[in-house]
Parts: structure tokens; C-alpha cells; sequence
């Protein structure tokens, strides 16, 4: 009997976690906190886990792509009390005004970077699937997408298709992750990005994470990323992906840049990704996918230039 009430005390709290967020203005004091900061030397990436309760790692010689040497990553805690954000373990400090302070007179001020493809137009030639005014050339359902405000939000539309198939592409898109402090793993704003629908680079609120073949730029159960560039949720991002179909007894490949940064290059893609909507021959053209995997995630900017 008392596992049972504490099961559904459980439960109750559960159910009496926030929603999604998916505008940064409504988002809560953690949000203002969470995310990226550097002086230069050193970088550090603070994220929210909900109750007022944090993971900081500290990174030595900047932020992932900006300097970080990929091997030093210190640990640490933050949480807020009495309008007062601590830093304990081992790196301690404080959080205020934009600002993380550590011992030795050490200050790293709140950045918020953006991705050097941002905004990338589509060249001459290119095929414009979602240009943030029609859902024509991006399906929900065989029916056009829906708009809003200039983005598609992947959440209740069973994923998003492209009405073409293509072959080997080199493909723009950008996406936003919704803010999801007491999910965890999978569950924190998940969805993908299937060219030809059978190989996915994971979309997934992985910021400040290690960088795993399930994580934000991994190729789902095939590679991880060189480095996880994924930025705090409900920063706008960019994937920039090279992807040419199996030929001349070959495995089809996938190149991806997160942000700007190289995470793959020609990666071998020898089985398709578990439950890939087009399980078709790799040689053969597939249409465009965006997973809707339960969460709120929005895109925009999707082009893509058909490769020979």
C-alpha cells in the first residue's frame, strides 16, 4: 500500500511539471541562467534541470568549436536559493548578472553564439522546400504544412515529408529546441532529420552533454559527432548535410555540419536508422523527413540542391 501512494505521489508531481517552453520570454529565471559562457580562456556550459538545479561543466580553452581542447571538462553544480545561484563541487563559484565567478578572480560572461550558416540563402538551382511562408513542398499528413509565425513545429503532425524524393543532396535547415529542464535523455526535445528518410541525424536537447551517436548531430546508432555543438534550447541552429546515395556497390555517406562546425565527414551508412519511415534501397531516392517524436521542436530554412 505505501508503494502505491508513493507511486502516485509520484505521478502527481509529475503531472504538475511544466509544459514545453518555446518562447525564451516565458521560459523562468533557470532559462536566464542556463546557457553558454567564456572569457576567452576558458568556457562553460550551465544547464537547467529543473527546481532551480543545475550542471556546469567548465571547459578548458573555450566552448565546443571555439577554442575547448575536447579533453578537459570539470563537473560541477549550481542551484538558486534565496535569489542567489552557487556553484559547488569541483569548480565553485557564483552565477549572477549574466556573469559566472570562480576563485582566482576568474569571470565568464554569458554568450550567445550563432551559427556562421544562419540564415543561408538558397543559391541559384536550389529546391526550396519551407521558405517560412508555404507548407507546399513539406507535408503533415499529405497535407500541406502548418505555418506559424514562419516556422513548422514538428509536435502533433506525425513528421514532416517532403512532397519530392531526392537522391544525393547537400541540405540546409535550421531548428530550434524547445526548453524541457525535467526531461531527461530522449525525452528533452527529440526529433530528426532523414534525408532520403532512412538515416537520421538526431535532433535532441543534448546541450552540454558528452556527444553520443543518440545525441543532438549523431547519426543515429551508426557515429557519434567529433564534437557536440549542440547550443541551448530555444537558440536557433543549423545542420548543413552532405548526403549521397549507395552507388557502384558503395554505402551511401552523410556529412554534417552542426553550427558551422564538422561533426561527420563521409560517414558509411550501412544500416538504416530503427523504424526510418522509407526503408527503400539505398541507391534509390527517398523524401526529406523531420521526426515528430512527441516534442515541440521548430524549423525553418530548409533548401536543399539535388546532387549528379
Amino acid at each position: 500500500m505505501k508503494a502505491l501512494l508513493l507511486l502516485l505521489s509520484l505521478l502527481a508531481l509529475q503531472d504538475k511539471k511544466p509544459a514545453p517552453a518555446t518562447d525564451p520570454e516565458k521560459a523562468g529565471p533557470d532559462y536566464r541562467i542556463q546557457g553558454e559562457y567564456a572569457n576567452g580562456s576558458t568556457g562553460a556550459q550551465v544547464v537547467a534541470l529543473g527546481d532551480d538545479k543545475f550542471d556546469v561543466y567548465i571547459l578548458a580553452g573555450g566552448l565546443p568549436g571555439a577554442g575547448w581542447d575536447e579533453k578537459t571538462k570539470t563537473r560541477a553544480s549550481a542551484k538558486t536559493e534565496g535569489g542567489k545561484t552557487t556553484v559547488s563541487g569541483d569548480w565553485a563559484g557564483e552565477i549572477a548578472d549574466g556573469v559566472l565567478s570562480g576563485a582566482g578572480d576568474v569571470q565568464l560572461k554569458r554568450v550567445v553564439r550563432t551559427s556562421p550558416t544562419m540564415g543561408a540563402k538558397a543559391p541559384e538551382g536550389a529546391v526550396v522546400l519551407f521558405d517560412g511562408t508555404s507548407g507546399e513542398e513539406i507535408l503533415a499528413g499529405g497535407k500541406p504544412a502548418k505555418v506559424v509565425d514562419g516556422v513548422i513545429w514538428a509536435s502533433g503532425t506525425g513528421g514532416f515529408f517532403s512532397k519530392r524524393k531526392f537522391g544525393s543532396i547537400k541540405l540546409h535547415v535550421e531548428f530550434m529546441l524547445s526548453y524541457m529542464p525535467y526531461a531527461r535523455g530522449q525525452g528533452r526535445s527529440n526529433s530528426g532529420v532523414y534525408p532520403a528518410g532512412r538515416h537520421e541525424c538526431q535532433v535532441l536537447d543534448s546541450f552540454g552533454l558528452k556527444g553520443e551517436n543518440n545525441e543532438c548531430g549523431g547519426i543515429y546508432t551508426i557515429a557519434k559527432p567529433a564534437v557536440n555543438m549542440c547550443l541551448p534550447p530555444l537558440q536557433w541552429q543549423t545542420y548543413d548535410i552532405e548526403y549521397h546515395l549507395a552507388s557502384d556497390g558503395k554505402p551511401a555517406t552523410m556529412s554534417v555540419l552542426h553550427n558551422g562546425v564538422k561533426i561527420h565527414e563521409n560517414v558509411e551508412l550501412k544500416k538504416h536508422t530503427t523504424s526510418a519511415p522509407d526503408n527503400g534501397a539505398d541507391d534509390t531516392p527517398g523524401p526529406l523527413h523531420l521526426q515528430d517524436h512527441g516534442n515541440p521542436v521548430a524549423y525553418r530554412n530548409i533548401w536543399l540542391v539535388e546532387l549528379k
